[in-house]
């Protein structure tokens, strides 16, 4: 049985880029979220992650947000948008 990279890459011998491919997946999702929730385009989601420190904290690599899921991870963001806010 096959496993995915996302699967294989929470061991400790995890390559750069099986974590850059997780997190690209977990941002993917969580930007579609986004763009769902806030009724805005993918595109102008996609401008607003990436303008976050949650998009700067999940390809800091050493954080290991990249294991975690896109619900976790649109949590992080609103999190980040509110400390901007408050």
């Amino acid at each position: 049985m096959a496993t995915s990279n996302c699967v294989n890459a929470t061991n400790h011998t995890s390559t750069d880029s099986q974590k850059e491919c997780c997190a690209v997946i977990a941002m993917r999702e969580a930007v579609e979220m986004l763009a769902a929730r806030e009724k805005i385009p993918y595109e102008e989601a996609l401008l607003r992650f990436t303008s976050s420190c949650a998009y700067e904290a999940l390809f800091d690599f050493d954080t290991e947000i990249w294991k975690e899921g896109s619900d976790y991870l649109l949590n992080l963001y609103d999190y980040c948008n509110s400390k901007k806010t408050a």
